[in-house]
């Protein structure tokens, strides 16, 4: 009776929160194809424009507004939420990103915001071969 009183658990929290953790795993590629795209872009306002034309192309739908058709993102994210810091010694860029998503809990029929706090760090001291 356990097991199954877990595994109900278990499948309420996929359908609940599943596809923001499965969302996420794409935030956290996008970060890091952002540092891999530092080591060789000195401006950060160009990794800042990849990383939101990332997220638009990832996240951006359609959705209706009073009869107007309008493209937003499936994700809150503004342009202060993200952070790009780079040092010199050592030689690194550091990327912060903070968003949040709305899920629906499927049985209570409400909603929820989930927040997301995303690190990433890239080495930029050059390559010794």
């Amino acid at each position: 009776m356990l097991v199954f009183v877990g595994a109900v658990a278990a499948v309420l929290w996929l359908a609940t929160y599943g596809e923001a953790y499965w969302e996420n795993f794409a935030v956290k590629r996008v970060l890091k194809e952002a540092g891999n795209l530092a080591y060789r872009q000195p401006d950060d306002r160009a990794v800042r424009a990849f990383v939101f034309s990332e997220l638009h192309h990832l996240f951006d739908q359609k959705v209706e507004d009073h009869g107007r058709v309008l493209t937003e993102m499936r994700i809150d994210v503004e342009e202060d939420d993200l952070r790009i810091e780079r040092t010199q010694v050592p030689a690194f860029v550091h990327i912060w990103l903070t968003y949040s998503r709305d899920v629906r809990v499927p049985l209570l029929h409400e909603q929820r915001r989930v927040t997301f706090n995303e690190y990433v760090e890239q080495d930029l001291s050059p390559v010794k071969w």
